[in-house]
């Protein structure tokens, strides 16, 4: 089950680079992020945050924040 959020202000993310660095990002309002609860691979996501795709990538997003900054697009 895949579920889809719209940001409607911009929101902070961790990226995980190939060579195991964790980067700090922005992703803009306007983003359409996929949370997906099944996942062949388990990506690396931080404890306390969940994981998102946003163009293809993975990222952590703290979940307080994606409720209050996102709004609910469609879930399939």
């Amino acid at each position: 089950m895949a579920t889809r959020y719209r940001l409607k202000t911009p929101i902070r993310a961790i990226v995980d680079k190939a060579d195991g660095r964790l980067v700090s990002v922005e992703i803009p309002a306007g983003a359409i992020l996929t949370r997906s609860l099944r996942s062949a691979e388990k990506p690396r996501t931080l404890l306390g945050f969940i994981h998102v795709d946003w163009e293809g990538r993975h990222y952590s997003v703290a979940l307080h924040d994606l409720l209050k900054k996102a709004e609910l697009v469609r879930s399939a």
